[in-house]
């Protein structure tokens, strides 16, 4: 596998706090995104389109009056993507 074949193949999802949660996941669901809750309060979405343009989806809140507070695109580090393939570490998330 080269370079790019890696970069892609880790595990990469948008993060996504808001002020008023409940809010900001009908909104990401009415257009269409499904937000997975996490433990720590944050939403996090997993599709292409959002991890792409994650200023689309910062836009998207904002106009429903739902605004982001924090947005941030997590990948997976290098060692957890190689523990993972080697099934070293549980396949944690």
């Amino acid at each position: 596998m080269d370079l790019a074949g890696l970069e892609h193949a880790r595990r990469r999802r948008l993060l996504v706090r808001a002020r008023d949660l409940p809010a900001a996941r009908q909104v990401l669901s009415a257009a269409g995104y499904a937000a997975e809750s996490l433990p720590d309060g944050r939403l996090a979405l997993n599709q292409p389109a959002a991890l792409e343009r994650p200023d689309d989806i910062a836009s998207l809140l904002v106009q429903a009056g739902a605004p982001p507070t924090e947005l941030l695109v997590e990948q997976e580090e290098l060692e957890d993507y190689f523990l993972r393939l080697v099934g070293a570490n549980g396949d944690k998330k």
